[in-house]
């Protein structure tokens, strides 16, 4: 009974998660109206690794028995997500619709599915197979209706795949961080992490003044918009997410986090921005998704225990 209670609590927060990274693509597109990539990732993440600081220093003792391929894993799994996907993704927002981007991104389950056959040696059957072909259609065919806007929409639309891929890595590293050490202690760190890694880009760039005072022209809309990124989507979200994911069978997981995502977003886009999407649009999400419910409901047969998986289970064996 505990088990079901359990599960039902994940799904909800599955289903939460996914409208507040559905709204998170309309609403990031208004704020960027008035700060660009860099700053608004670097006050986002800044924000994020303040809230869960306490978290991580209480958890250090248990940071000093973990082994260096863990503590890689949690690096590679912090810049995917606090560095590379948000800069990416943020990019592409300026010339795509929120619509548009959101649903490249959703197509991180494609990558995840390939990227899970080669680190964990996950066997891919004909039927993900074909979700996946299916699911590349619909990309391509929105792709194509942002490429025909000219070169700004290509270099958006090579930035939305950059952050999808980066999101497809996050996704099937943390899946096994998630089960192996408390979920505070891998957000803690990520964010940390990131934060630490978007300061140092800044400097390098000569841009920390930029950033600072990119946050002194806002209103009170773009800071409720700004906080709704660092809170919800950064803190609430990934907590939820993070708390689900081990919760939840992969399939049923990626379907309540991704599908419902564009609709929100498309729901949010036309009360926001007044702007409803294309019938292209419509007909290629319509195609991705299908596709990527295919992959992800397909049968999977168990494998061994990775080397990664292995260590992990040791690291937290070891720390309590």
């Amino acid at each position: 009974m505990a088990r079901v209670s359990q599960m039902r609590l994940a799904v909800i927060a599955l289903l939460v998660v996914s409208a507040i990274w559905g709204a998170h693509a309309v609403i990031g597109a208004n704020v960027e109206r008035v700060i660009a990539p860099l700053p608004l990732t670097v006050g986002r993440f800044t924000v994020t690794a303040l809230c869960f600081l306490p978290s991580t220093y209480h958890a250090r003792k248990r940071f000093r028995q973990m082994s260096m391929r863990t503590w890689l894993t949690l690096a590679a799994a912090g810049l995917s997500v606090a560095v590379f996907y948000p800069l990416f993704y943020y990019q592409s927002l300026l010339t795509l619709s929120p619509v548009e981007s959101l649903l490249i991104i959703n197509a991180a389950p494609i990558l995840a599915a390939f990227l899970a056959f080669l680190f964990y040696r996950e066997r891919l059957t004909r039927k993900q197979l074909l979700g996946m072909g299916i699911a590349l259609c619909g990309v391509i065919l929105i792709a194509t209706q942002a490429s025909g806007r000219g070169h700004a929409s290509l270099a958006a639309l090579l930035d939305a795949v950059i952050g999808m891929a980066s999101f497809a890595f996050y996704t099937v590293i943390s899946r096994k961080l998630f089960q192996a050490l408390p979920r505070f202690d891998v957000l803690g760190i990520t964010s940390v992490l990131g934060a630490i890694v978007l300061w140092c880009i800044a400097f390098v760039q000569g841009k920390v003044s930029v950033v600072v005072q990119s946050y002194a022209h806002f209103s009170l809309a773009s800071w409720l918009g700004f906080f709704f990124i660092a809170l919800f989507v950064s803190v609430i979200a990934y907590t939820l997410f993070g708390y689900a994911l081990p919760r939840v069978p992969t399939g049923l997981s990626a379907s309540l986090t991704f599908y419902p995502q564009a609709l929100f977003a498309a729901l949010l886009q036309w009360l926001i921005i007044g702007q409803l999407p294309s019938q292209r649009t419509f007909l290629g999400g319509g195609i991705l998704l299908i596709g990527t419910f295919l992959l992800q409901n397909a049968k999977r047969k168990a494998g061994a225990e990775s080397p990664l998986e292995e260590t992990l289970r040791k690291d937290r064996s070891s720390s309590t």
